[in-house]
């Protein structure tokens, strides 16, 4: 804010003295509400950074319930209502480590803003080669960006994000620099990508910065789709089954992503729908950098989903009663 130097004068009389003073205190009440507008509801970008941090720095919101009544297994996560954009629990949120697999949460946002969803993809063999969680591709094989985006979540290939990742830039390299140029825009500071797969380490971040591009994932109809979806047939693949077991454990999950790496640990990505009190509640969750396994990651979500939607509960009896 700039200062607005006041001349030096002789005193006022009285009278003037005290109009001067009303009209400075006027003035300094304008500057400091300038561009003041009512208040509205945050926007999908914002809504995950209520908790406030100068940009550039890793956020550490401060103070949020850490604490839960029973234990969990893994060494960062945090919970969030979507509903009221309320931070319900957080444990080291800023903790980084690597993403595993939940990179491709950025490479579907970029795929699906740069590419047409009807396009057709000739596979190459870079693509083909790639190792790992795959739908089979073979050099030469044609699929359609919608195909290869199904493939990309539900079976969380690699084959499938190197060829996307390639149809939108020049190379992957390129690529990359893209997502790590979106990951900042989004305020996604303690994030660094180095490919589109999550295969290297050096793709890592916070669980908060996985908050914030799985919220930004979320508005778009057609992820949205395709992570609540259990099975889907591809070509020269027919019976894709989801790697989210979450999906057939608990029926209010709609999503959202998985990732493993031996660096990573077990992470999970999750989102969860109930109606409380009469009305829906969504809550998104993210567990990172679990030791045993996908199953008691999974078990440990569905404890801190029944967790949250109980504590939306009480807030809304409690509300109910002071009314």
């Amino acid at each position: 804010m700039s200062h607005i130097r006041l001349r030096r004068t002789k005193g006022p009389a009285p009278i003037h003295g005290l109009l001067l003073a009303l009209m400075l205190f006027l003035g300094v009440f304008a500057v400091a509400n300038l561009g003041h507008k009512p208040r509205q509801k945050a926007t999908h970008r914002t809504r995950l950074t209520a908790v406030r941090y100068t940009p550039g720095v890793p956020p550490v919101p401060s103070p949020i319930p850490s604490t839960l009544p029973f234990s969990i297994g893994e060494s960062s996560g945090v919970l969030w209502n979507l509903t009221s954009h309320q931070l319900m629990w957080a444990l080291h949120p800023n903790l980084e480590g690597a993403f595993a697999s939940t990179t491709k949460l950025m490479t579907f946002y970029l795929v699906y803003h740069h590419l047409a969803l009807s396009r057709s993809v000739k596979i190459s063999a870079l693509a083909a080669s790639t190792t790992g969680s795959d739908i089979y591709m073979a050099v030469g094989d044609k699929f359609t960006v919608r195909q290869l985006l199904y493939g990309l979540i539900i079976a969380s290939a690699n084959d499938a994000a190197v060829e996307l990742a390639n149809t939108v830039s020049p190379n992957t390299q390129d690529f990359v620099k893209l997502m790590n140029q979106t990951a900042q825009s989004f305020g996604m500071y303690q994030t660094h990508y180095q490919d589109p797969d999550g295969l290297s380490p050096g793709s890592y971040g916070s669980a908060w910065d996985l908050s914030i591009i799985a919220q930004q994932d979320l508005q778009i109809p057609l992820f949205r789709k395709i992570v609540d979806t259990k099975e889907v047939s591809l070509p020269y693949n027919p019976d894709v089954s989801n790697l989210n077991e979450l999906l057939f454990m608990d029926p209010s999950v709609i999503g959202v992503k998985t990732g493993w790496t031996t660096q990573a640990g077990f992470n999970v990505v999750f989102e969860a729908r109930q109606k409380v009190d009469g009305h829906f509640v969504t809550l998104l969750g993210i567990l990172m950098h679990g030791q045993n396994g996908f199953y008691p990651v999974d078990i440990d979500a569905e404890n801190l989903l029944n967790w949250g939607f109980a504590q939306v509960q009480k807030t809304d009896h409690h509300t109910l009663a002071n009314s």
